[in-house]
């Protein structure tokens, strides 16, 4: 039988990880009698199947290092110089606290490694700056147009038509009210929670200055898709985070006229979903099809 490699060593070391369906919060309790020793378990398919990215990709990078072969703890030393390649790469504090956090699951214990603080202001989300936006700053002229985009999801078409009417609030949850968006559809498009109050400052600005139209003009080199897509990403990790608020914003949507399989969607590359998060995702987004939105913005 062959030697595995790292990359197999590290799919094996997540796998052996995996809880589902047992409680996290019995495990939470049991550490606060257990000196606070993590159990470092998985407990979610959308978590293993975040974790595993990440995992393949560190494997792949380890490997261009030539590290292909030995024993997976040999390699705990690479862990925080991946880290910190990763963030001169302009990589998030968010993807890198994530990404940390998935080699701490691959070790079994926590990787040290001191990252930037967080500001919601400042955060830069994208995944890489398009030739397109690249000279465009997120917190200059237009910081505005980047919070909305970032925090609703808002096409190009949508960003020219809000008025200070867009913005709602619904059992106390805020929403976009976008009117006649692609297709001629309408649609309610939650605002991000972390985002509510810039939101919500951008459009009082707008009405104490007697402003009707929130934007009067959108840069055409902004790439909108992009921040869509982040904006998916997002809303999807703090709905998965948050299964209250989901179930919140799903009584805001049609029920869908689906054959519902289980609680899980798989895609055709083996990816796993929670479906009924997709499925609000697509509502926020104007599409019916979860798939659309998986293979646009969520891979």
């Amino acid at each position: 039988m062959g030697r595995k490699t790292i990359s197999n060593q590290i799919h094996s070391a997540l796998a052996d990880k995996i809880a589902f369906g047992e409680s996290k919060h019995l495990d939470k309790i049991e550490r606060e009698t257990s000196f606070g020793k993590s159990t470092y378990k998985i407990y979610s398919f959308s978590t293993y199947d975040t974790y595993n990215k990440v995992g393949r990709e560190y494997g792949k990078w380890l490997a261009e290092k030539g590290v292909r072969y030995g024993k997976l703890a040999d390699t705990e030393r690479y862990a925080r110089e991946y880290i910190e390649t990763r963030l001169e790469d302009g990589k998030s504090v968010y993807t890198l606290k994530m990404e940390r956090s998935a080699l701490g699951m691959i070790y079994g214990h926590n990787i040290e490694v001191p990252l930037p603080i967080r500001h919601n202001g400042d955060v830069k989300r994208s995944r890489e700056e398009t030739f397109n936006d690249k000279h465009i700053s997120r917190t200059g002229k237009y910081a505005d147009i980047f919070t909305v985009a970032t925090a609703t999801g808002c096409r190009r078409c949508d960003l020219k038509t809000l008025n200070i009417n867009s913005l709602v609030e619904r059992d106390g949850k805020y929403f976009l009210d976008i009117k006649q968006s692609k297709g001629g559809r309408d649609r309610l498009a939650p605002i991000l929670p972390s985002k509510v109050d810039e939101v919500k400052q951008i459009f009082e600005r707008a009405r104490e200055s007697g402003k009707t139209k929130l934007f009067e003009h959108i840069p055409k080199e902004i790439d909108i898709h992009g921040l869509r897509r982040e904006y998916a990403q997002e809303l999807y990790h703090t709905l998965t985070d948050n299964k209250a608020l989901r179930d919140e914003y799903l009584s805001f949507y049609p029920a869908r006229h689906e054959k519902v399989k289980g609680d899980l969607y798989r895609d055709r590359e083996g990816n796993v979903f929670e479906r009924d998060t997709v499925y609000v995702v697509s509502q926020a987004l104007g599409h019916n099809r979860i798939d659309t939105s998986i293979t646009s913005y969520l891979r």
